[in-house]
């Protein structure tokens, strides 16, 4: 799961933001097939950009670029990274990490890696007739350093014990609504150290951190309900909205006002890779003013490696 978007996070600049589009070019130019992954029955859950989808795989996204825009001339640039490894067919290892580039006019720029987050997660139940699935995990970010401090990121570790789900609606009677999907997740975070009422002990106070994203499959229209002989290109988006929300859950919450976002984009979904581009739209004032980007290029070694690094280390 990826660092939240931060309010004060600063302004696009002009050479990233030609980036993710000349990726999502470039890629949808590559050979390709239909999809797998996080799967219940006939329902493929693509890989979101906010929130973890539900399922456990052999993947790995490299690079996310996200690109969150400040108040006043200032731009923070995350390059951002993810290794999934699935260590029996229903369970997984998680490895998430990024670096960091806060630039403000008039001041030092600042860089630095972002706290390293470990998520043990355990695919727990899939009903394949209702297109369902549920996984638990526990998500560990440990602690930072001076650097991570200079960029936003926590001096004290974290845990999170966490909840995922998926559903597709395909099973309902909705017609051209059956591609529809929901996916989600919630967790609890507990810091190591709980700040205190005068807030000068350097430490944070537990959260609550949601994500929800609806998703409509194309692929799943074209495939399941009807063929309406779309180009391929178009065929293969999955066009979707995200939120994320971020809020305190203990006293004192001075400084760590509630924050939500939208994402709304597409995946473009292939076989060994997705490609996915979406626009961040703050929701509320913590969240800031201005309107962000994230572009996620990510890999299925499930697909690529089926029978070395895309397997389970015990089957």
């Amino acid at each position: 799961m990826f660092k939240p978007f931060s309010a004060a996070a600063p302004a696009l600049a002009a050479p990233a933001a030609i980036m993710p589009a000349a990726i999502m070019l470039a890629i949808a130019a590559l050979p390709h097939s239909a999809a797998a992954h996080a799967i219940a029955g006939v329902r493929v859950f693509p890989v979101t950009l906010t929130l973890d989808d539900p399922g456990v795989a052999d993947e790995a996204t490299l690079p996310q670029i996200v690109v969150q825009p400040g108040p006043g001339p200032s731009q923070l640039d995350q390059f951002q990274w993810e290794f999934d490894k699935t260590i029996t067919p229903n369970t997984a290892l998680i490895y998430n990490h990024g670096f960091d580039i806060l630039t403000v006019t008039g001041a030092k720029r600042a860089t630095g890696f972002e706290n390293p987050v470990i998520t043990g997660k355990w695919q727990a139940y899939v009903n394949a007739d209702h297109e369902f699935l549920a996984s638990l995990g526990v998500q560990r970010e440990l602690p930072g350093s001076p650097h991570t401090d200079a960029i936003g990121g926590d001096a004290q570790g974290s845990t999170a014990p966490t909840a995922y789900f998926g559903k597709g609606l395909g099973d309902l009677p909705i017609g051209p609504f059956r591609p529809l999907a929901i996916t989600g997740e919630l967790s609890y975070t507990i810091p190591d150290r709980r700040l205190n009422t005068t807030g000068d002990n350097g430490g944070t106070v537990p959260s609550w951190n949601a994500g929800l994203s609806l998703q409509y499959s194309i692929p799943y229209l074209q495939s399941q309900v009807k063929d309406l002989g779309l180009p391929d290109f178009i065929g293969r988006l999955i066009p979707l909205v995200e939120l994320s929300y971020v809020s305190p859950a203990a006293a004192p919450a001075a400084g760590n006002p509630m924050t939500l976002s939208y994402a709304v984009g597409a995946i473009y979904l292939s076989d060994t890779y997705q490609v996915g581009l979406e626009a961040v739209i703050p929701g509320n004032q913590a969240a800031g003013k201005n309107v962000g980007y994230i572009a996620q290029l990510h890999f299925f070694f499930d697909d690529i490696f089926p029978n070395t690094l895309g397997k389970p280390l015990f089957p």
